[in-house]
């Protein structure tokens, strides 16, 4: 298969990783785009490059040879910021792709993408993990799709150091008994694999013999073994594995116990490739194998000039680490040092003393593995990767804290750093974590909901008025085992959900008809809201101060309208109610509704909503847009309150949605991925990990509007790239998540 050559590459970013011992290992993210606009991104070590530019001086290109490539001392000096450092090496790839003929050698090496991997970034799990309480068959089916690409997994053995091996998910004939894993090693002639029908179980952790050999506690929550049986053997053999991300964790393990709960069958018909995707994923498959011992340009020769330099595809990601920033009044930032401080300026991690680090399994105050944030009005909540939720700010929510909190900062009844909280789900894992003002709910992968703090309109949803301390089950009528909530949202004083069927549940404060149930009656528990009219179903729901925005969607089959193969197209439309004194409901007008509308301008013309959010006083929706040959993803939509929806000065109130265009450095489009909103700003998220903010600036008390870019990677932290992959957004506060990458040279 022929390698395409580059047409235009950039440095957006680089990383220096933390491994063993302490060592830093500097890595660059490299995005390639081809003639037929095809783009992609490489990870290369430092070292890496240094060779293949010292190969390079030899084939008498003065451009080359003239160029002062980055030494390692300024990379890492401390005399300049990291984007002038950034720009200096993004100058040297601008020299390689204009380099005319390319040589062979380097078209391959810059082909050599490694994808085997999935993105980080930009990973099409994050629905399934954060949206819906256990994965619907639609998403086993992408799950498998993915396990069918080679992964990267740190395989343990019975002799000898763990490898990196390849693993994929294979059909080797048909029925259920023909599914296996097979994964590569450096034996030739052999490709061990395992069939699906004789695994009996999937464990998370480091609980086998296999792993009691080289145990690494630090990646405990990255680990699980398949417990499997062979043919004339009563004993169980393992395959003890470790994944390079969570996403990978979560792909492995949750496919694996489908496959074996439904006794060996996969969820994706092996019919429905054709002949050329076959031949094209084995070519793929072709060109990796032959790239994976061949060292292009001479790495091992040079192994003494930095023998600390890590190959970017052992880089494990081990966790997230959590900053906030914005006012801290009440603790709500979880940085004790600006108590008393009208804001936190600038962002800092977010520690406790009362928190396990996760991934070493020990006591360490440096911070703990959060894996889903939600910020209120004056409080912070948290849930880690072993389903433990935390909670800090103003003791109106935050009374319900372990009576141990194990060394917290506390002030009266506010909470100055995370602590945990007592849950009576302790054992169920939570799927989704929502935040109003005074009170928080959460989501349980169960289907079920439970809710803590402020109950004085009855947004609890318990069927009383009295305040909840700890977190108490919230009753849904007609919601069976079959029909159970997957979406909540917290605002103000209101609370809303969607079950499995797409049914709209709200209750709470109903003034300016915010629940959308015809009236201004305050409602104590779950109320269904009727959409019957728009023959949608519910998607999404977001709640404001006082009001509401959701998202209804249907598919329909194509092929009966074009004679095509069958495909099935997705359509969305927006519907919003409650007050609307500042235009947020995005109607055209200020008039206040009491049952759902449709936001026509965002609902037609071919576009996609993928997420909306609602303000204080403003909305803001993630939307793609298809128009004949014109496709745009992921533009931002805003309208209501014109500080928080133009981000300008003075600007008056948006009664309808209109496109806010986001550009970066040379004025390349901006591509959203997620949005969060506080009273009168609204954080976005690109699609590259970039974080941008517009409207009022919760770091200080001018109440002036702005749009601005948010970065991360000024704080320093070693192991932390200032890649930004979950926000959230308080009344006046802001809380985001950062992964913290780690590498091992001694498992090379």
């Amino acid at each position: 298969m022929t390698t395409p050559t580059p047409t235009r590459m950039n440095v957006p970013s680089y990383q220096e990783v933390i491994g063993e011992g302490g060592a830093m290992f500097t890595v660059f993210v490299v995005e390639l785009e081809t003639a037929d606009g095809n783009r992609q991104f490489i990870q290369r070590r430092y070292n890496a490059f240094l060779n293949m530019h010292r190969e390079l001086k030899k084939c008498d290109y003065p451009q080359i040879s003239s160029f002062n490539f980055p030494t390692k001392a300024f990379l890492r000096g401390a005399s300049s910021t990291k984007e002038y450092r950034r720009e200096q090496f993004d100058q040297y790839v601008q020299l390689l792709v204009g380099l005319n003929p390319m040589p062979e050698g380097l078209r391959e090496f810059l082909s050599n993408t490694g994808k085997v991997q999935q993105a980080l970034h930009k990973s099409t799990l994050r629905t399934i993990v954060r949206g819906q309480n256990r994965p619907a068959e639609s998403d086993i089916k992408t799950i498998n799709q993915l396990m069918s690409k080679p992964t990267m997994f740190l395989k343990f053995g019975r002799r000898g150091e763990p490898h990196w091996r390849k693993f994929s998910l294979i059909c080797t004939s048909g029925g259920p008994g023909g599914w296996a894993i097979k994964w590569e090693t450096k034996k030739k002639g052999k490709t061990p694999e395992i069939k699906i029908q004789s695994m009996k179980e999937v464990r998370f952790g480091q609980h086998s013999a296999v792993f009691a050999r080289k145990k690494m506690p630090h990646l405990n929550s990255l680990s699980f073994s398949v417990f499997y049986t062979l043919a004339g053997k009563k004993e169980p053999e393992t395959l003890d594995l470790i994944a390079k991300h969570p996403d990978d964790f979560f792909v492995w393990t949750v496919g694996l116990k489908h496959a074996i709960d439904n006794g060996g069958r996969i969820g994706m018909d092996t019919e429905e490739k054709s002949e050329w995707q076959r031949q094209e994923e084995q070519e793929e498959k072709d060109l990796i194998d032959e790239f994976d011992d061949f060292d292009l340009f001479g790495d091992d020769e040079h192994a003494d000039d930095d023998h600390e330099e890590e190959e970017d595809d052992r880089l494990i990601t081990t966790g997230n680490v959590m900053f906030s920033w914005g006012f801290n009044g009440w603790g709500q930032c979880g940085v004790v040092e600006t108590i008393g401080r009208d804001a936190h300026v600038m962002p800092s991690q977010v520690t406790s003393s009362a928190c396990r680090l996760v991934d070493h399994g020990e006591e360490n105050s440096d911070g703990f593995d959060i894996q889903n944030i939600a910020c209120g009005g004056n409080f912070t909540v948290a849930v880690d990767s072993r389903m433990k939720a935390y909670i800090w700010g103003h003791g109106s929510v935050c009374g319900g804290v372990a009576d141990k909190h194990g060394g917290s900062v506390r002030r009266n009844d506010h909470v100055f750093q995370p602590s945990p909280l007592k849950q009576p789900f302790r054992n169920v894992p939570i799927a989704m974590v929502a935040a109003g003002d005074q009170h928080a709910l959460f989501l349980t992968q169960k289907g079920e909901v439970f809710a803590v703090g402020v109950n004085d309109v009855g947004q609890l949803g318990t069927g009383d008025l009295n305040d909840r301390s700890a977190p108490q089950l919230v009753e849904f009528e007609n919601v069976q085992a079959d029909n159970t909530i997957k979406v909540v949202s917290a605002g103000h004083s209101t609370s809303a959900a969607v079950n499995s069927q797409g049914q709209l549940f709200t209750w709470g404060c109903g003034m300016y008809g915010a629940l959308g149930l015809g009236d201004e009656e305050n409602r104590e528990s779950p109320h269904s809201v009727s959409m019957r009219e728009f023959g949608m179903e519910v998607k999404d729901v977001s709640c404001g101060q006082h009001h509401m925005a959701t998202i209804l969607v249907s598919s329909f089959d194509v092929a009966k309208s074009t004679g095509s193969s069958a495909e099935k197209k997705i359509s969305t439309k927006v519907c919003t109610w409650g007050w609307n004194g500042c235009g947020q409901l995005g109607l055209g007008d200020f008039v206040d509704r009491s049952t759902p509308q449709t936001v026509e301008v965002i609902s037609s013309g071919g576009k996609i909503v993928e997420q909306i959010v609602c303000g204080a006083a403003h909305c803001a929706a993630v939307v793609n847009i298809t128009m004949g040959e014109l496709e745009i993803q992921g533009q931002l939509w805003t309208w209501g309150n014109g500080v928080a929806a133009m981000a300008t000065e003075g600007a008056s109130h948006a009664e309808i949605p209109r496109p806010f265009h986001l550009t970066k450095k040379g004025h390349e489009s901006i591509e959203v991925f997620r949005i969060a909103a506080g009273d009168n700003f609204t954080l976005v998220l690109d699609d590259e990990g970039g974080l941008m903010l517009l409207g009022v600036n919760p770091n200080n008390n001018s109440g002036k509007p702005v749009n601005m870019g948010l970065d991360l990677e000024k704080i320093g932290i070693a192991g932390v790239d200032g890649i930004v992959t979950e926000i959230a957004a308080g009344g006046r506060h802001i809380s985001v998540l950062a992964p913290k990458r780690f590498a091992y040279s001694s498992l090379l």
